[in-house]
């Protein structure tokens, strides 16, 4: 009672004067007194005043589920050691709004008094030097004694705080015990609340750990997730950096959140899925799509362009450039001339185009010129008039050129037009004018025309098979695609989009997807969709041995296939108690090591754990044994 006397003394010495004596009062509360008096904190006052109403309240505690279910145990423990002491207890979050409050029904009206409640901020800037408060400037564990309270609403009031921190220092919360002055013996109370909020920080760091390994492990045992993402954390911490994600290697060992790595990579969110965790089912981090937002500079400088492509872009660099100069042309209302070989998706970057330019609203038509026979081509892009020849409709046709105005006409094929069909489309394109069959009327379009060949039109045009006044006029703008063999790190991108759009959920192991990668795809995009259209018809629930796999994708001979490195194992490391043999000695097949390889790589990535190992790989219990025999990995 003479140290409350003395502090009153001071306090009201400090309101006068402005001036402290500080042997007589504790540097805290007079950094806090001085902090309070700056700030214009009315010293006759103190009650809470920033009330959250119930809906943000609620708001508020399901933003700090977490801390709220790991503190509550450790509140009830409180709760019954300091029964019979009218004291209560309290939990706040880092903004310093109470989350929580429990106690005896006597104090609990005394705390109504000052509007100390669930939902009232309770910082210095509100209420003055308060053990809460303090705590929350300071990150530090303090009680703070009846008048050492900068405003008199808490001078009746003995509060201890503690800080409840983060791994990085950063706060989560504080956890306070408060009681009117004279009825509770405080003495030990900082440190019963100190050793509590010590006890909720280990839970939070053993929960974050378990978190992070169980979203690590999901990546693991996901290794057929083959787009470019990252898993975050609940609070946005980036932990894990997926393999084709080459630019973000420097990134894999730092701590940085995922706004931060955006914002120094100039990556961009294309989608992002929330992870839950299988122990608890909680969210626990989220799984986010990255793609490398590039600025374009296509032999002048422009402005960027936002384009929208609806296939699979994956992460390869030349695809990125076609996509960047499909980007420059879009708006352009130019000619544009796609090459590259068949099933390399020449269609879908003419549709890409016309719907990224002016002439999105108007229609887009297509026309394969090489399926037209040569006596009907012209009546297919012209149009004809009733009766025009024999087989014709009675009320005519318009023709493509026609159909397209106002929009875009893509020729596919246009190599295989006859000469005779040459001059008639070069005129067109020179006048925009032109005459249906079998009339003499002159009509007119306001067309954008798109052509694509998988031939080479200077090699006809050398041979004089193409006109070379026709090759300028559509040619002026190239655009070429690369085949899928010089793409083969957008493999994985295309077989993970497939499986997302059939709802297919089978595991790809790594080996069969490194043999896939390493095949030369002769048939390109449209042979990689057949080959896993006969997989997921064949096989729903899980691929089959990877010597049926290889003949899915129809190259007997296998001759496309370059061999893929065997995967390394360290020999040393009893870790994997794995005993590799010579593969050179046991004469295996190439299908058999790729299957030999597919055990070696799940028993790595299992850490030697059988149980684990077989789930990655899918199959049946016998046979999964059975092969271990085989290749004697046990």
């Amino acid at each position: 009672m003479i140290e409350q006397n003395i502090s009153k003394q001071v306090w009201e010495r400090f309101l006068k004067e402005g001036t402290v004596d500080e042997t007589r009062l504790r540097r805290r509360i007079v950094e806090s007194w001085s902090f309070c008096r700056e700030a214009g904190v009315d010293p006759y006052n103190g009650k809470g005043s920033t009330l959250l109403s119930l809906e943000e309240l609620n708001e508020k505690k399901k933003q700090n589920h977490e801390l709220l279910d790991m503190s509550l145990p450790f509140l009830q423990n409180l709760q019954y050691l300091f029964k019979g002491t009218r004291s209560i207890l309290l939990l706040i979050d880092p903004e310093g709004y109470v989350l929580k409050v429990m106690g005896e029904e006597e104090t609990l009206r005394h705390a109504m008094e000052i509007n100390f409640v669930e939902g009232i901020r309770w910082t210095e800037e509100q209420v003055g030097t308060n053990a809460i408060g303090t705590t929350l400037r300071t990150k530090e564990p303090i009680t703070v004694y009846g008048p050492e309270h900068f405003a008199v609403a808490s001078q009746n009031w003995v509060c201890s705080a503690a800080p409840i921190r983060k791994d990085d220092g950063s706060l989560l919360g504080v956890l306070n015990v408060s009681s009117r002055v004279g009825t509770c013996k405080h003495e030990h109370t900082l440190g019963a609340v100190a050793a509590s909020a010590y006890a909720i920080e280990y839970e939070w760091q053993k929960r974050q750990k378990e978190d992070e390994l169980e979203l690590i492990s999901k990546a693991l045992m996901q290794d057929d997730a083959f787009e470019s993402y990252v898993l975050t954390c609940a609070d946005g911490r980036v932990i894990y950096i997926h393999a084709s994600l080459y630019d973000l290697t420097d990134y894999r060992d730092q701590t940085i959140q995922l706004d931060t790595l955006l914002a120094e990579t100039g990556h961009t969110i294309t989608m992002k899925i929330p992870v839950f965790s299988e122990r608890e089912g909680r969210q626990i981090g989220h799984q986010v799509f990255l793609r490398k937002h590039v600025i374009e500079k296509f032999n002048r400088q422009i402005k960027k362009v936002r384009f929208q492509f609806p296939g699979v872009t994956g992460v390869s660099e030349v695809f990125a450039q076609v996509l960047d100069q499909a980007a420059c042309l879009a708006d352009a209302d130019v000619p544009v001339h796609l090459s590259g070989e068949t099933g390399t998706g020449k269609d879908m970057i003419a549709r890409a185009l016309h719907d990224n330019s002016k002439r999105a609203e108007k229609p887009f038509v297509e026309l394969n010129c090489g399926a037209i026979p040569e006596s009907l081509i012209a009546s297919e892009l012209f149009g004809y008039a009733p009766g025009a020849f024999t087989g014709a409709r009675k009320t005519g046709y318009i023709g493509k050129f026609v159909e397209a105005d106002q929009g875009t006409l893509f020729l596919d094929e246009v190599g295989e037009l006859s000469p005779a069909m040459q001059v008639a489309l070069l005129k067109v394109l020179d006048e925009q004018r032109f005459m249906p069959v079998g009339t003499n009327e002159v009509r007119s379009c306001d067309v954008r025309i798109i052509t694509a060949t998988n031939r080479d039109l200077v090699t006809l045009v050398r041979e004089g098979s193409f006109r070379e006044d026709l090759f300028y006029r559509l040619y002026a703008f190239p655009l070429h695609l690369p085949a899928l063999r010089d793409r083969q790190e957008d493999i994985p991108a295309f077989i993970q989009w497939y499986k997302r759009r059939h709802e297919w959920h089978v595991h790809w192991p790594k080996p069969v997807m490194d043999e896939w990668m390493a095949y030369t795809w002769p048939g390109n995009i449209r042979q990689l969709i057949l080959s896993l259209d006969r997989l997921r018809i064949y096989y729903p629930d899980s691929l089959p041995d990877p010597s049926t796999i290889r003949q899915v994708i129809g190259s007997p001979d296998h001759e496309g296939i370059r061999t893929p490195a065997p995967v390394q194992t360290n020999m040393n490391n009893p870790e994997y108690l794995i005993n590799e043999k010579n593969d050179a000695e046991n004469q295996l097949s190439y299908a058999e090591q790729i299957e030999k390889e597919t055990l070696l790589h799940a028993l790595k990535e299992a850490h030697g754990n059988r149980g684990k190992a077989m789930s990655l790989t899918g199959m049946p219990r016998s046979t999964f044994y059975r092969k271990l025999n085989k290749y004697s990995l046990i």
